[in-house]
């Protein structure tokens, strides 16, 4: 009798303590399955957020590209104007000049695609160059209403061109009419130092 009260004894302390214990199991499993989906909620929004990044710098990128040929798409000038024989040349600003020398140097090296000498890649980098030379221009410079409306007459044509190379880098012949307007800059604007300055012809973006 003895004998079966102390196993009933034990048996009875064996499962209050399996009762006692289970539940610290459980809240151990828990904690560790909290744990676990915390590390990895953790993880998924850091790739997340890494892929969003990039996702915002490329779409900065080509927002930039859009925003800048659409500035010039905007403006009926766009098309090629005439110039007066009597006309009186104005003054550029110092951004004005400096973005010029930009297209300038852009300009240089796609006169190279009419040879012949370029491949798609060098033709893709300096239509490039030529769209960053513009958004500089758009940025920077102050101009009167009158100038301002010829310069982005001017920009809008090189923009024209920049945007069929890279469309088509095979084809240089946009490159005619962006030199074309290129040239109507120094009619334009007294710049004496824009004839005289280097092109960095020999240059050519590899």
């Amino acid at each position: 009798m003895k004998t079966q009260t102390t196993l009933a004894v034990a048996l009875a302390a064996a499962i209050g303590l399996g009762a006692a214990i289970a539940p610290s199991l459980a809240q151990a499993q828990d904690k560790t399955h909290s744990h676990a989906e915390h590390e990895q909620a953790k993880s998924a929004t850091a790739a997340a957020h890494a892929h969003g990044s990039h996702a915002q710098d490329a779409h900065a990128h080509d927002t930039q590209r859009h925003d800048t040929h659409a500035h010039a798409d905007h403006h009926p000038e766009a098309a090629v104007m005439p110039i007066p024989a009597d006309h009186v040349k104005w003054e550029p600003d110092a951004p004005l000049m400096e973005g010029m020398r930009r297209m300038r140097e852009a300009m240089a090296g796609l006169h190279h695609h009419q040879m012949g000498h370029l491949n798609d890649t060098q033709v893709d980098q300096l239509a490039t160059q030529v769209d960053e030379a513009a958004a500089y221009m758009f940025a920077n410079c102050k101009l009167e209403a009158e100038p301002d409306v010829a310069l982005h007459g001017v920009l809008a044509r090189l923009m024209a061109g920049a945007e069929a190379l890279h469309a088509d880098p095979a084809d240089p012949a946009p490159v005619a009419d962006m030199s074309a307007a290129l040239a109507d800059y120094p009619r334009l604007f007294d710049d004496p130092g824009f004839s005289d300055a280097k092109t960095g012809g020999e240059h050519v973006a590899h």
